[in-house]
């Protein structure tokens, strides 16, 4: 599994390191930049649950329509997020973070955390009638371990609040 994961890392380590200096330069498009990261993580991760789920032809069957839905909710509840980490880096670089900024970039962010939070919860319940508790257990025990590491290659790339 190591591998796999690993894999999915990379690719998004590699568009970090890739994007981080264009973030500095005037007219860099970081929207499309963390979008593009995100498609590529997502598709990454498909391939890691097709290779780790373990799942029946049966399973299967059920499995991935509901994935589907649940990572389109997913999609939708992380949409405040993405905009806010794409106007703060705007406006780190930029210079013109202010206190009402960090304020709301802050609520933004802890309410898509609790709306994911939700969602996952709601989502055991859903993923545990077309598989057993132990293949849910595993499905989201691979999408921390994923998500660890894109939190992770983020917070490389992204910079800390400067309070001057």
């Amino acid at each position: 599994m190591s591998h796999l994961i690993h894999r999915a890392i990379a690719v998004v380590l590699l568009l970090a390191a890739m994007s981080a200096p264009a973030w500095a330069q005037d007219g860099a498009d970081v929207g499309a930049k963390i979008r593009e990261t995100q498609a590529l993580v997502a598709n990454e991760f498909r391939q890691i649950l097709r290779e780790e789920m373990m799942l029946s032809d049966e399973e299967s069957k059920a499995f991935w329509p509901l994935y589907e839905r649940y990572s389109a909710e997913k999609r939708v509840i992380n949409e405040p997020y993405l905009a806010a980490l794409i106007e703060y880096v705007d406006r780190y670089y930029n210079g013109d973070l202010n206190d009402e900024h960090a304020v709301r970039l802050m609520n933004t962010y802890f309410d898509v955390e609790q709306a994911r939070l939700n969602k996952r919860h709601d989502y055991v319940k859903k993923f545990g009638k077309v598989m057993s508790d132990v293949k849910v257990m595993r499905f989201f025990q691979l999408e921390n371990k994923v998500q660890a590491e894109v939190n992770a290659a983020l917070a490389k790339i992204i910079p800390l609040a400067d309070p001057r």
